[in-house]
């Protein structure tokens, strides 16, 4: 059985968060928080898609992540146990933080890390085939 090499699982890891990010931003649009506190729906599909942040983040090998030291690895981490293991205290206004701020600068540092990282295992997107 052949061993996948650890840059290509970080590759994949790092294009989840990259997707989920993407999505969460997309559920939420501009939404203010006053309208998200009122969105159940939404509210579930974003947490969703922090939960799926944070496990993949939690994923990624250490000499990646020391590649892109700007991201805050341990902090998105963090979020996803908090959502994943303490329902009672989920703080939706912080969740709404996060989507509307922190994420866009996440997919800011996102892009060229996986592009490194394509680079590196000699992937492609059907653009640059």
């Amino acid at each position: 059985m052949n061993v996948p090499d650890p840059r290509e699982r970080d590759l994949v890891k790092c294009e989840d968060m990259r997707i989920h990010a993407q999505r969460a931003r997309e559920y939420m649009g501009e939404r203010t928080l006053d309208v998200f506190l009122e969105e159940h729906l939404i509210q579930a599909a974003v947490i969703r898609c922090v939960e799926v942040i944070g496990e993949a983040a939690k994923l990624v090998s250490d000499d990646t992540k020391q590649r892109c030291p700007k991201i805050p690895w341990s902090l998105i981490v963090g979020m996803r146990n908090v959502l994943a293991h303490d329902y009672g205290v989920v703080v939706l206004d912080r969740v709404h933080e996060v989507v509307t701020i922190h994420l866009p600068e996440l997919l800011v540092h996102l892009g060229p890390l996986i592009e490194s990282l394509e680079k590196d295992v000699g992937w492609m997107d059907d653009e640059g085939v």
